[in-house]
């Protein structure tokens, strides 16, 4: 018999194996309760949880207190093998553990496993006393290779160059440092960030994310509210279950536009203080958002044809937000002429206030929703949200008069949740966006 979805959320758990430091393998399926797997762009790691209901004494018998490994394989039924979930944790932790009495059978317990990525356990053991000095993206990509993962790496490429000596940071500390120094090839905004989905890790701007899923139309899909009345064309959600594996519950806007906060924190402007330690002078850089934006991609497409979160007479002083950052001219210089002369150090006004003002800018409009979980989906991915308007409606609204034309449109996914039981998968997205709706298919404001 062919193997088919037989309804929105439906999970194969084709491996739950917990191997001991003695090599001893424990299957965990009958033992099930709930698997807890979370992933998020600013982390560099995933981790979770596994609750377990026990009446074999599996931690006596096998010694189970935290040094273990764990092997999570799940699929969503239909989906091919690379839309998968499948990795190998570490358990560094056991808590909750409650013996629930039984006086008819043998007494049963409950506990809970904690883990997480192994590149994390290795990145705390691993500080770095070395120097580098390459193009930033070859300094990430060696960093990476420290930590001894097998996992895939994306590493969009950088334009400038570093050298430094790293002062004993972890690998993942030098990347998370790494990150605000550079400056991409292919975009504009400076919003470089690392993070592991559960495909593969990557080092890339947001910037990136949203101008590849522009050009390649690259989106999971249109999800909708449970029991909202918007247009759903039959071209799009051909079947029920199509129809049931798009639907959102627990909708609620966490974050939406804080003017006071536009104009206070230095999201629209702000200004960096250059100490020349060298030449004993300063220079103040002053950077403006408001200009910046049209030149940018963003969650809903072309800075020139998406609207930012905030008016055009948004003005506000680059003295809101003030930050000094020491110069240090002909940096490692061995003679007049020799020195290294892509030195980040005189780079950083270029960096420091868009990379400030388009990093806050994925907290100005966040939502978190609850869906039908599937393997296909990790962070770093993008989706289209329809958001229904609040407001008496009849059979004579049109369909563009049936969605919120302001907080409806093109989210990227920044966190997931990943629920799972013996038959379920939930997933609870925190989806952010940084500019109003663009309408999906005619471009129009």
């Amino acid at each position: 018999m062919a193997e088919g979805l037989e309804y929105a959320g439906q999970v194969l758990i084709e491996q739950l194996e917990l191997v001991t430091n003695k090599g001893t393998s424990i299957k965990l399926d009958d033992f099930l309760v709930e698997l807890n797997i979370f992933e998020d762009m600013f982390k560099n790691y995933m981790y979770g949880t596994v609750v377990l209901t026990d009446s074999r004494n599996l931690i006596d018998n096998f010694n189970i207190h935290g040094e273990e490994t764990l092997i999570i394989r799940l699929r969503t039924p239909s989906f091919l093998p690379k839309d998968i979930i499948s990795k190998t944790f570490r358990v560094f932790r056991l808590s909750d553990r409650v013996v629930v009495p039984n006086k008819i059978n043998s007494d049963t317990q409950n506990y809970t496993l904690h883990f997480v990525s192994p590149e994390f356990a290795n990145d705390v053991a691993n500080p770095l006393f070395e120097p580098f000095e390459d193009i930033i993206s070859n300094v990430v990509s060696k960093v990476f290779g420290l930590i001894g993962s097998d996992r895939p790496f994306f590493s969009e490429p950088v334009a400038n160059a570093i050298k430094f000596i790293c002062p004993g940071w972890s690998p993942f500390r030098c990347i998370n440092w790494l990150a605000t120094k550079s400056i991409p090839v292919a975009t504009t905004a400076k919003n470089f960030i690392f993070y592991e989905s559960n495909k593969q890790f990557y080092f890339r701007t947001v910037e990136g994310i949203f101008k590849q899923a522009v050009q390649t139309n690259n989106y999971i899909g249109k999800y909708y509210i449970a029991g909202a009345d918007v247009d759903i064309k039959e071209s799009e959600l051909n079947s029920d279950l199509n129809r049931e594996m798009f639907i959102a519950s627990d909708v609620v806007m966490l974050e939406s536009s804080d003017f006071v906060k536009y104009k206070s924190s230095g999201y629209l402007a702000n200004r960096l203080i250059f100490l020349d330690l060298y030449n004993k002078e300063y220079e103040s850089v002053n950077y403006s958002h408001t200009q910046a934006y049209p030149t940018q991609f963003h969650s809903s497409g072309s800075g020139l044809t998406a609207i930012p979160p905030f008016g055009t007479g948004s003005g506000a002083s680059p003295q809101s937000n003030i930050s000094f950052y020491p110069k240090n001219p002909r940096l490692y210089q061995t003679s007049v002429d020799e020195y290294f002369k892509d030195n980040i150090n005189e780079k950083m006004g270029g960096i420091h206030g868009n990379r400030m003002s388009s990093m806050m800018e994925l907290n100005n409009i966040k939502m978190q929703i609850t869906v039908p979980g599937r393997t296909d989906i990790e962070v770093g991915r993008m989706l289209n949200f329809f958001y229904p308007p609040v407001q008496p409606r009849d059979v004579t609204d049109s369909a563009e008069e049936k969605v919120d034309k302001l907080y409806s449109g093109y989210y990227l996914i920044t966190a997931i949740h990943h629920k799972v039981n013996k038959k379920n998968h939930t997933m609870t997205m925190e989806l952010t966006k940084d500019s109003l709706y663009v309408d999906s298919e005619s471009g129009s404001r």
